[in-house]
């Protein structure tokens, strides 16, 4: 991660303190901004207070920022700013609130906004190393899902396999990946470019709804695997149905912290039993004491038997 992608969004006075107070940019994880508050940040997990004076954000500090963050050209982000937040150069996503206006039931923009999350895009090369052995049999890919609670790196360990899926690896062809990328997170491409590595045989399908998605590339990239990230609603498990008949092998992510709770939740059971997914990952953020995300910590097969890692 380049520091000069993130120190750019503050004005000069908040840059000098952000420099002389990060060490190691590398653990940098998030910075909340709001205005006439001090910033909050979160290095390596740990949520770090910033309540000297002189850390707080003025009125003009805001301004500053918003102006930096878009360029200058604030309103024109209309379509970010009604998803409620933008990717900066270097995949960085910077969340959104303020007073949001309706027209016609539906979201048109967001007014007063004075609370911001910068979320600092992180690539864990190689993480998925360990792993990716398991997740052939033969040539042949299997499809799997990776699980872990909310910042335990899933997206993390997604990004890393799809990489190494897409440009080929332990003797493995290269294979052609399409990316549903409904939050910009996997990708985070700025102006159409992935800002993150996703490999050379890789499409990403950006801000387009995971079960909508899945349809358009399946009719249009001819794709080998499709991945997604945090599926969840009926939806999704239908098209990632029509996916798995159609050929394609499947890479997504879902929210838990053990096999048995993923069997309770609606609609994996039968998925699962049905054989959608031949792998499951299961996920942890601390190794040997130490925190790094995407830390595999169980695979399991389709009958949820445990293999040795």
């Amino acid at each position: 991660m380049r520091q000069d992608e993130i120190i750019r969004v503050f004005p000069e006075r908040l840059q000098k303190l952000l420099m002389a107070y990060i060490r190691d940019w590398d653990q940098l994880q998030e910075i909340h901004i709001r205005c006439f508050s001090q910033l909050i940040l979160r290095i390596n997990g740990e949520k770090v207070e910033m309540k000297e004076p002189v850390w707080q954000v003025s009125r003009q500090d805001f301004r500053e920022i918003m102006d930096h963050i878009s360029n200058y050209s604030f309103y024109a982000l209309e379509e970010e700013i009604r998803n409620g937040f933008l990717t900066i150069p270097g995949g960085h996503r910077i969340g959104l609130c303020g007073r949001v206006v309706y027209e016609n039931g539906r979201i048109r923009t967001m007014r007063n906004i004075c609370f911001l999350n910068l979320r600092v895009a992180h690539e864990i090369k190689g993480c998925a190393d360990r792993v990716l052995p398991l997740l052939y049999e033969k040539d042949r890919f299997l499809s799997t899902l990776i699980v872990s609670p909310p910042g335990f790196g899933k997206t993390t360990m997604l990004r890393d396999l799809i990489r190494r899926l897409a440009d080929g690896s332990e003797g493995k062809e290269a294979r052609r990946v399409a990316v549903i990328d409904e939050r910009s997170e996997i990708g985070a491409c700025y102006q159409g470019i992935p800002q993150n590595d996703l490999g050379m045989h890789c499409d990403v399908l950006d801000g387009c709804r995971k079960s909508e998605g899945i349809y358009r590339v399946l009719r249009s990239m001819a794709p080998e695997i499709i991945a997604v990230d945090e599926i969840g609603g009926k939806m999704d498990f239908e098209a990632l149905e029509v996916a798995l008949t159609s050929g394609c092998g499947l890479l997504a992510t879902i929210h838990g912290s053990s096999y048995e709770q993923l069997l309770e939740k609606e609609g994996m059971q039968r998925l699962i039993v049905n054989g959608m997914f031949s792998r499951i990952l299961f996920l942890t953020k601390v190794e040997q004491g130490k925190k790094y995300p995407g830390v595999v910590t169980s695979v399991r097969d389709a009958q949820g038997q445990e293999l040795l890692l």
